[in-house]
């Protein structure tokens, strides 16, 4: 069973991103874009609006400002990542 559970966590890209973080091999500059980024997709007012049966307006206004809130983590996670490239190490 355990055989099973590892091969289905490595297929996982949940399990990929928590390591990414854990053992942080994304570099610091990049690290609150994907914060942010994490948080729009997680973005609890979504969650809470889609399983409770919102309004389809209600629904759309909290996917576009969590989509929003994404995007803009992962322009910031970008923009890091490019200043990592560019520094002498």
């Amino acid at each position: 069973m355990g055989k099973v559970r590892q091969v289905l966590a490595s297929l996982c890209a949940y399990t990929h991103l928590w390591q990414v973080v854990r053992e942080r091999r994304l570099p610091s500059s990049a690290r609150p874009g994907f914060s942010i980024a994490l948080l729009g997709l997680f973005c609890p007012f979504f969650w809470i609006a889609l399983f409770t049966g919102a309004s389809k307006a209600e629904l759309i206004f909290h996917g576009c400002h969590s989509g929003l809130v994404f995007c803009i983590g992962v322009v910031l996670m970008l923009k890091g990542l490019g200043q990592h490239r560019k520094s002498p190490e």
